[in-house]
C-alpha cells in the first residue's frame, strides 16, 4: 500500500499544518512522515508522532555525492571571481564570497535535495505534502530558519516521478519594518561614530607603548595575548570582535592605563569608491551569469534546477554581504593606517578576518595566525576535498606566520603547503589540563558526586547544521544525535561506566530538543555549563567523530575512542577496535559500526585501562619540547623600544 509523504522543516509548519488540516492525519497509518531539523523532531515525538530523520535518507554516498557536485559547482566560481578593491585587496572577496555560496547556499540546496530524492526512490509515495511559503523576492536569507526552499525541491522531484504534490500554506515571509531598518541604519551611525571616538583613545592611551592588534576573545586568544607580559607590559592591545560588546566598551572608555579596547568596525564607506566596487562586483556576477546560463547542467542535481535559488541567493544576500565587507576593509584599512600595529593576531582567516591577513602583507605588519581547528592529513579524496576547503580559512592564508600546535597540523602542511612561515608553538588554543589528582578528584565530586566511583566516558562532538554543514569530515545533526544514542545504549550495559555528554546549545539545537531526543536512560548526563577543560579533568575516555577536542584529549593523555556508526570517516589514524582483528594498545582507537561499538568499549576497559600504557603511543600526538618555541619570546624583538 502506498502511502502520502509529509515533509516539516521546523516546528512551524507542524504547527500550521494541525491548524490548516487536522493532528489525526498526522496519526494516520497512510502517511509516511520525514522531520528534517531537530525542533520538529522534537515537536513530533512530544507528540507521540512517528517520523524519519535524514539519516536513512543521507548515507555515506550521499555525502561523497554532494561533495563531488559541490566542487563541480564551485570550480567556476573560483576561476571566474574577479573582486579586487582599490586597498589591494586581491583574494579575501572571492574566498569570503565562496564560503558564504557553498556553505549557506550550495551544500544547503544540495542536502535537501538528496535527502528528498532519496526519499522518494526508497518510500514510493503516492503524495507528497509539504508547506508553500509566501515570499516577496528580496526575503532569501543566510538565516536558514527563515529560508524555505523545500517546496520548491519538492516540486521539481516530484514532477519527475510523477508524484502527486499537494501544498498547504505557510505564513507569508514580511520583509523588516521601517523601524527595524531605521534602528540598524542608527546603529551604523553610532558605530562610525564611535569608531572615531576610538582613534582619538588610542592616540592618548598609547603614548609610547606598542601595539598588538587580535580577532577576537575566543578559543582563548586572550591568553595568548596575556603571555606577552612576561616579555613587557608596554604594550596596548586592540580588539576586533567581542563575545561582551558592554564589558569591552567600558574598558576601552576608561581614562586608566587598561591595555585593552574595542574597535568596532562600521561597514560605512565613501559613497564613489563604493560604488565603483560595486560595479566591479557586479560585472564579475554578471559573467558568471552567463557562463551557468550557457552551462546550465553544472547547477542541476537530481534533476532539480538549482541556477534560479543559487542565484536569488547571490543577488539578495552575498552582493550585500560584499558591499558590507567592502566598508568594514575600507575602515580597517583606516585603523591599520593609523594605529600601526607591532604584531596581529588571529584564530581564524574568515571575512573580514581574512583581509586582517591580507593587509597586514600589504602594509608589511608582522601576523600570526593560530587555528582553532584540528587539521589533519587527508586518508582519501572525499576527506581531502573538505579538508581542503576547510584549510583555506584556517591554514592557507595571507598571515606571515602560521602556529603549528601539533605534529598532526605539521602532516596536513606537508601535503597541502601555506605560503605562511610556520612557527611550531604546540597548544595555545587546545584546552590544557592539570595532571593533578587532588585537582580531579575535587573537580569530579563538584560535577558528578552521584557517579565519583565510576569509569567517567566523556562525549563531546561538533556536528554541523544545515547552515553550514561540511560532508564527510563531520557529522550531521542526525548523525551526531544518532551516534550519541548508540553510546547511550552501549554505556547502559556497563554499571561500572557513566556517560557525560558535552553539549553546546545553538539556534539550531536548543537543550530540551536535544534531550528530548536522546534515548531516556540513567547511565548518563548532559552538560552544557562549565568550562570543558574541567570535564576532560575528570574524563577517563572521549569518544568523538571529529573534533578538536580529540585532539585536545591526546595532547593531554586522554585515550580517545573515534566512532562512526556509518563507517564513513576516520579523523585521526588509530587502533581498529574489531572482534575478528588482534587490536594492539593505543591513545586512539576507531570503530565503525554500532553493532561492535559495546565489545570496543568493553575491550578498552579490559586492555588499555588494566596495562600500562607506553609513552610512544602518546608523543606522536605532540611535540618535543626540543622542538617548540614560545610564541612571546620568538617576537620578543618587537616589543623593544629600539625595534
Amino acid at each position: 500500500m502506498q502511502k502520502n509523504l509529509i515533509i516539516f522543516e521546523n516546528t512551524d509548519e507542524v504547527e500550521t499544518f494541525i491548524t490548516q488540516r487536522s493532528f489525526d492525519e498526522l496519526k494516520s497509518e497512510r502517511v509516511n512522515i520525514i522531520a528534517i531539523q531537530p525542533d520538529a523532531q522534537a515537536y513530533l515525538k512530544r507528540k507521540n508522532i512517528f517520523f524519519f530523520n535524514t539519516t536513512r535518507f543521507f548515507s555515506k554516498e550521499s555525502h561523497q555525492n554532494i561533495l563531488l557536485k559541490s566542487a563541480e559547482v564551485i570550480e567556476p566560481f573560483r576561476r571566474l571571481l574577479n573582486i579586487k578593491d582599490c586597498f589591494g585587496i586581491e583574494e579575501g572577496y572571492s574566498n569570503s564570497f565562496i564560503f558564504c555560496l557553498r556553505h549557506y547556499s550550495i551544500l544547503y540546496l544540495l542536502w535537501l535535495t538528496e535527502i528528498v530524492h532519496n526519499a522518494i526512490e526508497q518510500l514510493k509515495p503516492e503524495k507528497i505534502v509539504t508547506m508553500k511559503y509566501k515570499y516577496p523576492p528580496k526575503a532569501l536569507n543566510t538565516i536558514l530558519r527563515e529560508e524555505r526552499i523545500l517546496c520548491v525541491i519538492v516540486g521539481q522531484l516530484a514532477a519527475q516521478n510523477r508524484v502527486q504534490v499537494q501544498l498547504f500554506e505557510g505564513r507569508e515571509k514580511r520583509l523588516g519594518s521601517y523601524i527595524e531598518k531605521g534602528k540598524e541604519s542608527l546603529l551604523e551611525v553610532l558605530k562610525k561614530f564611535a569608531f572615531q571616538i576610538n582613534l582619538l583613545l588610542f592616540r592618548y592611551k598609547r603614548k609610547g607603548r606598542k601595539v598588538v592588534l587580535y580577532s577576537s576573545k575566543s578559543y582563548s586568544l586572550e591568553k595568548v595575548i596575556g603571555s606577552f607580559l612576561k616579555i613587557s607590559d608596554n604594550f596596548i592591545s586592540i580588539l576586533l570582535n567581542s563575545n561582551n560588546v558592554k564589558d569591552d566598551v567600558k574598558n576601552t572608555l576608561s581614562l586608566n592605563r587598561y591595555r585593552n579596547m574595542l574597535v568596532l568596525l562600521p561597514v560605512f564607506s565613501p559613497g564613489k569608491i563604493r560604488r565603483v566596487f560595486s560595479r566591479e562586483l557586479n560585472n564579475s556576477i554578471n559573467r558568471l551569469s552567463d557562463f551557468f546560463s550557457n552551462n546550465r547542467q553544472i547547477l542541476r542535481y537530481k534533476g532539480v534546477d538549482l541556477q534560479g535559488l543559487v542565484f536569488s541567493k547571490i543577488k539578495n544576500e552575498i552582493i550585500p554581504l560584499m558591499i558590507n565587507l567592502y566598508g568594514q576593509t575600507y575602515n580597517l584599512d583606516k585603523l591599520l593606517r593609523s594605529i600601526k600595529p607591532d604584531l596581529i593576531l588571529s584564530q581564524m582567516s574568515r571575512g573580514i578576518f581574512y583581509n586582517l591577513g591580507e593587509l597586514s602583507k600589504i602594509h608589511n605588519i608582522t601576523s600570526v595566525l593560530i587555528s582553532h581547528g584540528s587539521h589533519v592529513p587527508a586518508s582519501n579524496r572525499y576527506a581531502d576535498m573538505e579538508w581542503g576547503e576547510h584549510g583555506l580559512g584556517l591554514m592557507n592564508t595571507h598571515y606571515k606566520y602560521l602556529a603549528i600546535q601539533s605534529p598532526w597540523a605539521m602532516s596536513y602542511l606537508r601535503n597541502r603547503p601555506s605560503s605562511s612561515i610556520p612557527i611550531i608553538t604546540g597548544p595555545l588554543l587546545f584546552t590544557r589540563i592539570r595532571k593533578d589528582k587532588d585537582i580531579r578528584s575535587s573537580t569530579k565530586r563538584k560535577l558528578i558526586p552521584q557517579h565519583y566511583d565510576k569509569i567517567i566516558i566523556l562525549h563531546a562532538g561538533t556536528p554541523k547544521f544545515s547552515k553550514g554543514i561540511r560532508p564527510y569530515v563531520y557529522e550531521t545533526v542526525d548523525e551526531y544525535i544518532e551516534n550519541i544514542n548508540s553510546l547511550i545504549r552501549a554505556v547502559e550495559k556497563l554499571k561500572e561506566v557513566h556517560l557525560i555528554v558535552r553539549f553546546r546549545p545553538s539556534d539550531y539545537l536548543k537543550l530540551s530538543d536535544f534531550q528530548e531526543l536522546l534515548v531516556k536512560s540513567n547511565c548518563y548526563n548532559v552538560h552544557s555549563k562549565g568550562t570543558f577543560e574541567d570535564y576532560l579533568t575528570i574524563a577517563d575516555l572521549l569518544v568523538s567523530y571529529s573534533s578538536t577536542t580529540v585532539e585536545e584529549a591526546l595532547q593531554n593523555r586522554v585515550p580517545v575512542l573515534q566512532y562512526d556508526g556509518h563507517g564513513k570517516y576516520c579523523h585521526i589514524k588509530g587502533q581498529i577496535l574489531d572482534p575478528s582483528l588482534k587490536p594492539g594498545l593505543d591513545s586512539c582507537y576507531y570503530v565503525g559500526s554500532e553493532k561492535k561499538l559495546l565489545w570496543a568499549i568493553r575491550w578498552l576497559l579490559e586492555n588499555h585501562f588494566t596495562k600500562d600504557i607506553p609513552d610512544n603511543v602518546w608523543n606522536r600526538h605532540v611535540f618535543d619540547d626540543s622542538e617548540k618555541v614560545e610564541l612571546s619570546s620568538h617576537f620578543s624583538e618587537l616589543f623593544l623600544d629600539d625595534k
